[in-house]
C-alpha cells in the first residue's frame, strides 16, 4: 500500500466557498481498498473527483503523509459507505475513459453505476486586490452495464429507448416519485431499476 507518490495539494487556500474537488466532504474518511490484489481495511482516504485519484493518509511518527495510489493497481475501494470499482475502457468501449465508478446496484444480469466527476473553474475575486480562486462543480452520470455494453442514462427517454416494453411503467414511476428523484436521485435510480428494470433483465437471462 506504500506504493504511490506523495500528494501535494496545490489548491490550499485557493478554494472558492468550499467548492472542493473531493468526494462528499473535504475530510479524511476511513475505508477499505483492494490494491494489487490485496484488500486493506480501516485506511484513511480521500477521493479526488477532478483528477480521479485515490489518496491515502499515512502517519509516520508525528507527521501525516498523503500518498496518491497508482491508478491501475486499484481494483476497488469503499469510502463513506460507497463502493467504487475500476472499469477499463478496453472492456466497455462506450465508457469514456478508464476510471472509478460507484456501484449503485449489481446483479448477474446488469449493473447500475455512477460516474462522479468535478470540473475545475477559475474565479477572480477582488479581496484586497484581484486573487485567483478555484471552484469544482459536480458533473455526474448514471450508466447501465449490460451484455458487455454500457449505456448512459441521462433521462427517462434513454430508458424508453433501451426498454420500450416498459415505457408505461417507467413513466408512471417518474410521476409517482418526483420528490424522491429531487431529494435522493441515487435512491430514485436504485428503486427504479429494482422495481422495473431488474425483472425485465432477469427474464432476458432465461
Amino acid at each position: 500500500l506504500y506504493n504511490g507518490r506523495q500528494y501535494i495539494d496545490s489548491y490550499i487556500n485557493k478554494i472558492y466557498e468550499n467548492k472542493h474537488p473531493f468526494f462528499h466532504l473535504d475530510k479524511v474518511y476511513k475505508g477499505s481498498v483492494t490494491y494489487s490484489g490485496q484488500t486493506y481495511y480501516d485506511v484513511g482516504m480521500k477521493y479526488n473527483l477532478n483528477s480521479d485519484h485515490l489518496l491515502i493518509t499515512l502517519k509516520p511518527g508525528a507527521m501525516v503523509s498523503v500518498l496518491q495510489l497508482v491508478h491501475h493497481n486499484i481494483q476497488e475501494f469503499t469510502i463513506d459507505g460507497s463502493r467504487f470499482i475500476r472499469i477499463d475502457k478496453d472492456i466497455y468501449k462506450d465508457v469514456p475513459q478508464s476510471k472509478f465508478f460507484e456501484v449503485l446496484l449489481e446483479n448477474p444480469s446488469f449493473s447500475l453505476i455512477k460516474s462522479h466527476r468535478k470540473k475545475k473553474k477559475e474565479r477572480i475575486e477582488n479581496v484586497g486586490g484581484n486573487k485567483l480562486y478555484y471552484e469544482f462543480v459536480s458533473v455526474n452520470k448514471y450508466i447501465l452495464l449490460s451484455k458487455g455494453k454500457s449505456e448512459v442514462i441521462s433521462s427517462k427517454y434513454d430508458l424508453f429507448n433501451i426498454y420500450p416494453i416498459a415505457k408505461k411503467e417507467i413513466k408512471q414511476f417518474y410521476v409517482k416519485n418526483k420528490r424522491l428523484r429531487k431529494s435522493q436521485p441515487d435512491r430514485f435510480m436504485q428503486r427504479l431499476f429494482e422495481k422495473i428494470i431488474q425483472p425485465i433483465e432477469s427474464k432476458n437471462q432465461l
